[in-house]
Formats: structure tokens, C-alpha cells, sequence
């Protein structure tokens, strides 16, 4: 009951923080509309009267966000700045669609509706660096900060102890840690203060009888000693809280990820973050961005259609079935770039100098020209602009033998391009190792998705299309 009650008060605590987050940004969305409208002389402070109202209401549901006040946190200022923009076109938008419903939309100023679009997101941002800065600084206080110590290190610990050191706004510092094992443990730059009986007598101060730190992180291993169930006991009966960072390997499965299903915490393994409403904007983004590229690469793909046609006997598009979302077969899209073979010879990947690679069909692949009809294959619903590349089948049945968790990368749909992509793993693995990183990457992509981490992956395909050298 105790930790239910903590649990919902956490969770009441943060979801205030985020509405006065969103509230702060509404406040100066509404500012900057007024500053243009007293600026510009043909502008009526009377017609914009409601467009204020719905720009404050619908700026604060979209500003209250929880992952927006957590990127906050983040050192890395320039990631701020493309999560403002399309939460501020949302806005945008919204107070457009009304206007137009309404035919109130000609009595706008358009200098002014295009002046505080553009200046917004701006100005969004300061304000960003000032709510993050004020933080930083009103936790930069020791007395506002918690000491915390490891008990028994492990891997997560090592990353949770980075993640910290890059969130100042966690305000938690950590002094050193616990461990039996004499030697270096991780994370490293950490002091060990001694082994776990050490802990045990160091934790609570014997002539006070306080605890001299405010957080305890335990991390949990396959193997944990028995003095372990005496430090436990004796935060029991403490003051601290107490966090336990457990180690995938405890699990047997990789990408440990806290959840929260139907309003209770859950471990789970490799979620998908596409679930329910939150797969719509991805399906948009794919469908409008396919349909576009369709249009304005028609010429191209009518050329090539020619050039494959007159370079070796054979049908221009070359279907191959590959595993899609959920492990499901699908056909998936090419231009031919080889001779025609047997439908029997088995599936090999293609190496330097493939003699079954056509001239022609050389160049289309160094340069992924082979991938474009799989624009089709995104607008019919079975790929993703970006996601883990779709192998083989006989590949896939290969691989997921011998590559752990090798099977969680069509928990979303395949992708024309991907992470693991852009990072240099195009093109042949030729080694077990070669396609372990190739699974890390996808499994990262699906931890770490947004829309921006796509038009990313989308921008930096586009230079690697340029100079990679891994396609034959």
C-alpha cells in the first residue's frame, strides 16, 4: 500500500509539473501573438480574440506533455528545438482549422499569422533554456540535492549513472558503491567504499542512527550474495529510497524497459512504441511521404523501369518475400539488378564482384535506386519509410538462431532505410558479429523512436547514399 501511495503521488507530482510546463508555454505563445498584433497597424486586436482563446487551450494540452518536460533534462540543447516546432504546428494548425470551419479565416492579418509562425517556435526555444536553466540553478543547492550509493553493481547501473550525470534536473549525486568483487566494477569514476558487510554498517550512521544518503540503487544480478538480504533489511527499516536496476541478462531477454499497463508498472521486454493512437502520426508520415515521393520520382522510376528492361531479359520489379511486422511474410518490392536464376537456387546474399549483378544493375544498387518501388510497399501499409531492413526470409530463420533477440526487430514494420543503416552497416554481413550490430542498432531505434530520430535517419540516409561504399 505504502508503495502504491508513493507511486501515485510521483506520478500526481510530475503530471503537475507538466501542465505548468505547458502552461508557461501557452502564456508566451499568447504573448508573442500580441506583441505582432500591437506591431503590425492593419492588424485588430478584436478579430483575433478567439484565435487567442483557442491557441491558449490547445497549447496547453499540447505542451503538457511528460516527454517534453523530461527532454528539459537534457544537456543536449539543440534536441529541444525540433520538439518545440511540431508541437507549435499542431497549435498552428489548430487555430487555422478553426478559423477556416468558422470563415472567419480572411479577417486574419496573414503578415501576422505568418510572422508568428515563423518567430514562435523561437521564442518557444528561450523560453525552453529559461525553465531549464532556472532549474538547474535551483538545483545546483547541495541542500537541494539527494546523495545516493550503489549496492552491488551491474551494467544498467553503469548507464543509470550516465543517464544522471546528463540529467541535472535529477538532482541526484552519487558518492561511490558496495561491492564484493574486488575488481573495477562499473561504472567506472565511481569510488568503491567496500563490500556489502561494509555497506551494512556504513549505510545507517551506528551513533545517530540515521541513513547518510537519500537514494539507494540496487542492482540486481543473476547471482546475488546473502549479505545482500541484510542490507535489504535494513532500508526497510530506513528512510532511503531505495531503487532496484535490474540487469537484462536476470531475464534471459534484452531491452528491459519499465512500462505501465492499465495503470500499473510492468517490466517489459522490447515494447513497441507504436501502440494505439501513437502509430497514427508514423502511418501518416509514411503514406503523404511515399505518395509524394511517388509523384516526384515518377520520371526517374520510369527510366530505370526502361534501362532494367534493356539490360537483361527478365521482368523489371523483383519480389521478394521477407518478414514484416509480427514475423508476417510480405512481398517486397526492387528493381532487378541480377540475371535471372532458378526459382530453387537458394538465397545468397549478394558480394564484390556478384557475377549475377548486370551492369547496370551495379549502379542501381550503389546508389539504392533498387529500393525506390518499395514506396509501393509503404503506401500499401506493409513498410515504414525508416525502420529495420526487411531480410530474407531463409536469412531471417538463419539469424534468429544464432543472434539474441534477434526476432524483437519486426515488433515494427520494416523500413527503406534504417539506424543501423546510417551507422554503416549497409549492405552484406558477411560475419555473425556484422549482423549482432545490425540487431543492436534496430533494437536502439525501437527504445529511442520519435518523428524526429526518422527525419534524422531519413536526412543522413540521403548523405550515405553519396559515399557508402557498402553496396555491390
Amino acid at each position: 500500500m505504502f508503495s502504491h501511495t508513493s507511486s501515485a503521488q510521483h506520478a500526481q507530482s510530475a503530471h503537475l509539473l507538466s501542465v505548468m510546463t505547458g502552461i508557461a508555454f501557452s502564456s508566451v505563445i499568447c504573448i508573442t501573438l500580441f506583441c505582432i498584433i500591437f506591431n503590425v497597424e492593419t492588424a485588430e486586436v478584436e478579430v483575433f480574440g478567439v484565435r487567442i482563446l483557442i491557441a491558449a487551450l490547445s497549447s496547453m494540452i499540447v505542451f503538457s506533455s511528460h516527454s517534453l518536460l523530461n527532454s528539459l533534462q537534457d544537456r543536449r540543447a539543440y534536441t529541444l528545438f525540433p520538439k518545440l516546432t511540431w508541437r507549435w504546428f499542431i497549435v498552428f494548425m489548430v487555430v487555422l482549422l478553426t478559423a477556416y470551419v468558422e470563415k472567419s479565416s480572411e479577417q486574419l492579418s496573414r503578415k501576422v499569422m505568418l510572422l508568428w509562425l515563423c518567430i514562435t517556435p523561437f521564442v518557444l526555444m528561450v523560453t525552453a533554456l529559461l525553465i531549464r536553466s532556472t532549474a538547474v540553478l535551483y538545483y545546483s543547492n547541495p541542500a537541494r540535492r539527494r546523495k545516493a550509493v550503489l549496492i552491488w553493481s551491474n551494467s544498467a547501473c553503469a548507464d543509470l549513472v550516465d543517464s544522471l550525470k546528463h540529467s541535472p534536473l535529477a538532482a541526484v549525486d552519487i558518492v561511490g558503491f558496495f561491492d564484493n568483487r574486488s575488481e573495477s566494477r562499473p561504472p567506472s569514476g565511481i569510488e568503491r567504499l567496500g563490500n556489502l558487510e561494509d555497506a551494512i554498517e556504513w549505510i545507517v550512521d551506528p551513533e545517530t542512527g540515521k541513513v547518510k544518503v537519500d537514494v539507494v540503487f540496487i542492482g540486481m544480478n543473476t547471482k546475488e550474495p546473502p549479505e545482500l538480504a541484510e542490507v535489504i533489511e535494513i532500508l526497510f527499516d530506513s528512510t532511503a529510497t531505495t531503487y532496484f536496476v535490474p540487469e537484462s541478462l536476470i531475464f534471459g531477454m534484452p531491452g528491459i524497459q519499465l512500462r505501465e499497463l492499465a495503470g500499473k508498472p510492468v517490466l517489459a521486454s522490447v515494447e513497441t512504441p507504436f501502440i494505439g493512437v501513437t502509430a497514427l502520426p508514423k502511418r501518416l508520415i509514411d503514406f503523404f511521404g511515399a505518395l509524394i515521393g511517388l509523384i516526384l520520382l515518377s520520371p526517374v522510376l520510369l527510366c530505370v523501369a526502361l534501362c532494367v528492361k534493356l539490360s537483361s531479359p527478365g521482368p523489371v520489379l523483383f519480389k521478394q518475400k521477407r518478414y514484416g511486422i509480427a514475423g508476417k511474410a510480405i512481398s517486397v518490392y526492387k528493381f532487378r539488378s541480377m540475371r535471372m536464376t532458378s526459382k530453387d537456387a537458394p538465397v545468397i546474399q549478394a558480394t564484390v564482384g556478384d557475377p549475377r549483378v548486370t551492369r547496370f544493375g551495379s549502379f542501381i544498387r550503389k546508389t539504392s535506386i533498387d529500393e525506390l518501388p518499395q514506396l509501393f510497399n509503404v503506401l500499401k501499409g506493409d513498410m515504414s519509410l525508416v525502420g529495420p531492413r526487411p531480410h530474407a526470409v531463409a536469412h531471417n530463420e538463419l539469424y534468429r538462431k544464432l543472434v539474441t533477440g534477434y526476432m524483437f526487430r519486426h515488433k515494427v514494420k520494416p523500413g527503406i532505410t534504417g539506424w543501423a543503416q546510417v551507422n554503416g552497416l549497409r549492405g552484406e554481413t558477411d560475419t555473425l558479429e556484422k549482423m549482432q550490430a545490425r540487431v543492436d542498432y534496430d533494437l536502439y531505434y525501437l527504445q529511442h523512436w520519435s518523428i524526429w530520430l526518422d527525419f534524422v535517419i531519413i536526412w543522413r540516409t540521403v548523405k550515405v547514399l553519396f559515399g557508402d561504399k557498402n553496396a555491390y
